[in-house]
């Protein structure tokens, strides 16, 4: 049986002939992580700019 050692949250990618969910690690308050789908390579920040539209 797996075991979780860390925090993480899923994502979806938003590419709309991917979909895939994967997993980041929450970041401290006021920093952001560049982080690139494994199914097609598309780049997101995360977590995702204040003033950024959903």
């Amino acid at each position: 049986m797996a075991r979780i050692i860390r925090p993480v949250w899923a994502i979806r990618c938003v590419n709309s002939s991917c979909k895939t969910l994967f997993e980041v690690v929450p970041v401290e308050d006021g920093k952001t992580q560049e982080v690139i789908c494994h199914g097609c390579g598309e780049h997101y920040m995360y977590p995702p700019p204040k003033d950024e539209k959903n």
